[in-house]
């Protein structure tokens, strides 16, 4: 973006079109809007012709003394007497690499590399900066001579690297030392080696470090991990799942909880199971006055299912429960409640003063008026 901005001014300084830089350059006029876009960059063997007509010096282009040093050097080496100087650096490469054609690149890469010592391994980090600009094929050799240390040193390199290597790469490490950097490569693995990596961990007995693959894994793993996990009651590991298990696999957990007893298991499930299967649950939960369970499901209840509570609720019993819920049961569902309330009752309803609609608190206080109940009005008026 620099070298494009740089063509643009210097363009305009000189008072010339895309059009007549283009001409002068004998190239396309979108090469040269490319240029000054920043989608590419002019080809190394054309900059000095492009400083000339500019009137600027390669240094000035490219913003550093280096990197107009290291052009110098690259464009020295094509020279037949100059072929056997010393090698430009792999950190050089990277200043001038938007610059490079991927073949001149990659052989100024190799040229750097033998010229590193017997046993020397190639840092990961000195590569990662070349990567968008080098062939997939080439970049896949590359990591090859590699000094991989961990898998999470690759995360940068994965949208570049092939998924066949990705894949090898993966499939020999071990899954419990290095399951950040799996997990980090998870986005650009295919579900064959997600799956195998799966396995592995299971022979191994290290399945609790698989979690983290959840999202990436497919239908079919996820729920032969549940499969597994049930004999074992093990819910915790079932609910780190439940975000991306279909909802087939969730109603069917919900009908073993059932089975087995384990119902008040289900609200760690709640946020992921339909509407249809919370309703049928609050049913049952209901004839054993289950009002703490139902509590931990009432912010996923539909709102037929909230106004079932209402109605089946005896509001000499269960007014703390509705107290309770009233933060999820609409102002009418309340009202209503409300109207069955008989008159001779003496039942605290002051913690659904919050809650009712101004309508339906303006009616009792009205009513507490009439009544001379000034002890009852009192604790209202904050709420009308």
């Amino acid at each position: 973006m620099k070298v494009a901005r740089k063509i643009k001014e210097a363009r305009i300084a000189r008072n010339m079109t895309q059009m007549n830089l283009a001409d002068a350059m004998e190239v396309s006029y979108q090469a040269v809007s490319n240029w000054e876009r920043g989608s590419s960059c002019p080809d190394i063997g054309k900059l000095e012709q492009l400083c000339q007509i500019l009137e600027i010096g390669v240094d000035e282009l490219l913003g550093t003394d280096s990197a107009s040093r290291t052009l110098s050097r690259i464009i020295e080496k094509e020279e037949p007497s100059k072929a056997d100087a010393e090698p430009v650096t792999i950190e050089e490469i990277q200043e001038v690499a938007p610059l490079l054609p991927p073949a001149d690149m990659a052989r100024l890469v190799d040229d750097s590399l033998d010229n590193q010592e017997d046993g020397e391994k190639l840092d990961l980090k000195a590569i990662a900066g070349l990567a968008p600009f080098l062939d997939e094929k080439y970049l896949d050799a590359l990591i090859k001579r590699a000094q991989v240390h961990s898998l999470k040193d690759l995360a940068g390199l994965a949208p570049f690297l092939s998924s066949e290597t990705l894949d090898v790469l993966v499939a020999e490490a071990d899954i419990k030392g290095d399951i950040s950097g799996i997990i980090s490569l998870a986005p650009f693995l295919g579900s064959e080696t997600l799956d195998a990596l799966v396995d592995k961990a299971e022979e191994k007995g290290d399945i609790g470090e698989i979690f983290g693959l959840a999202p990436f894994l497919s239908s079919g793993t996820l729920d032969r991990l549940v499969q597994k996990m049930l004999p074992l009651d093990d819910w915790k590991g079932i609910k780190r799942l439940a975000p991306f298990l279909g909802s087939d696999t969730l109603d069917a957990l919900v009908d073993k909880m059932e089975e087995k007893g384990d119902i008040r298991e289900v609200r760690g499930l709640a946020p992921f199971l339909s509407s249809g299967t919370l309703d049928r649950l609050v049913q049952k939960m209901l004839p054993l006055d289950d009002w703490e369970g139902i509590r931990g499901l009432a912010p996923f209840l539909s709102s037929d299912a909230l106004g079932a509570l209402i109605e089946n609720a005896d509001p000499r019993q269960d007014m703390s429960h509705i107290v309770a819920l009233a933060p999820f049961l609409g102002e009418e569902a309340l009202a209503r409640f409300l109207e069955k309330l008989p008159d001779d009752a003496h039942v605290d309803i002051s913690g659904l003063y919050p809650f009712l609609p101004q309508k339906t608190l303006q009616k009792m206080a009205e009513s507490l008026m009439r009544g001379g109940d000034l002890h009852a009005l009192k604790s209202l008026a904050p709420f009308l």
